[in-house]
């Protein structure tokens, strides 16, 4: 039986729960590719499920790890189009954390040879959760007024990025002046400290008529202020939960300015659905990285063995941008 390492966490708590231990390296299935995985992108939901706050999909891999880049080294019966020796990016379901991961076919981009693992880990989860959101769900285009949430976070960076693209009219918050300063060297015109400011005053003081579109990484605690930012037609993404409970809000505001509220989360959709997420990151934003019009904040690499000083810094909001753990 061939082992490899993977890193875990076998009771939820702080990152110093986290251990590497040695399984059974896994085989794939007729429809799925034996990846060699050479990084692995550190996410918040990684921090949640260590903690215990985050509560799995039915049949995910427990083991931490939603995305990865590396090499094919085997392919099931079933595969089409994906070779040994190609270099991917994956979405996992899960197990991502380890020197080898399986993965259903349809849920990896091909990625160029010259690309490093790094680099490849560092794309697939945030740019597939952005797309979805600004685009899929809210329906971002040109000239219209967007609020990205932890604009110095890695999917919130990559938003801000992507609305960049469409040439949309960007405001952003942030917790800190650094990462504040570094989006204004980006070009974004409004920059919030939300520790300085409320930002919906100062949203209603740059926009007095409101805004299209909001990214929400927030929930509860922002939903009542977004509702009175919105304009008509107005549309918001949930896409994470940093606050907690429920929350009131006015929906008459809803109802009469037709709004529309929707939430996202990645990881529980089936696999027919990831598949079609997957491939309209391969068709709309692959050629942009490729081409280098487009590029994702990577703020640390660091070696597998240092996964609990990743978590740290994830949990501290040290990063701007994308926190990788190189294997």
């Amino acid at each position: 039986m061939s082992l490899m390492k993977i890193c875990h966490a076998t009771e939820a708590g702080g990152p110093e729960k986290l251990s590497f231990i040695s399984v059974a390296r896994p085989h794939p299935k007729p429809d799925e590719i034996l990846i060699r995985v050479g990084a692995v992108g550190v996410n918040r939901l990684d921090a949640m499920q260590r903690s215990g706050v985050y509560p799995l999909p039915a049949g995910a891999n427990p083991v931490l790890g939603v995305e990865c880049g590396g090499e094919v080294i085997e392919v099931g019966g079933d595969v089409e189009g994906i070779s040994v020796g190609m270099r991917v990016a994956a979405l996992l379901t899960g197990g991502g954390y380890a020197e080898y991961a399986v993965v259903h076919w349809r849920h990896v981009a091909v990625v160029p040879q010259d690309w490093s693992d790094v680099r490849a880990a560092s794309v697939i989860e945030t740019f597939c959760t952005a797309h979805e959101t600004l685009f899929e769900l809210s329906r971002l285009s040109a000239g219209e007024r967007v609020l990205i949430h932890a604009g110095g976070s890695a999917v919130g960076s990559v938003a801000i990025r992507m609305a960049q693209y469409v040439k949309a009219e960007i405001i952003t918050t942030v917790g800190r002046e650094d990462k504040a300063q570094r989006l204004r060297s980006w070009g974004v015109p409004h920059v919030l400290n939300y520790r300085e400011v409320d930002f919906g005053q100062a949203v209603r003081e740059i926009y007095p008529d409101g805004i299209d579109v909001v990214e929400d990484f927030v929930g509860p605690a922002y939903l009542a202020r977004h509702i009175a930012l919105l304009r008509w037609r107005g549309r918001m993404a949930f896409v994470g939960l940093l606050s907690s409970g429920s929350a009131e809000f006015d929906v008459a505001a809803v109802l009469t300015k037709m709004l529309q509220l929707r939430g996202f989360t990645l990881r529980p959709h089936s696999i027919a659905e990831k598949a079609l997420v997957v491939g309209r990151f391969c068709a709309y934003w692959m050629p942009r990285l490729v081409q280098g019009e487009i590029e994702p904040a990577i703020h640390a690499v660091l070696p597998f063995e240092q996964a609990i000083e990743a978590h740290r810094m994830l949990e501290a909001a040290d990063n701007f941008g994308k926190i990788i753990l190189e294997i």
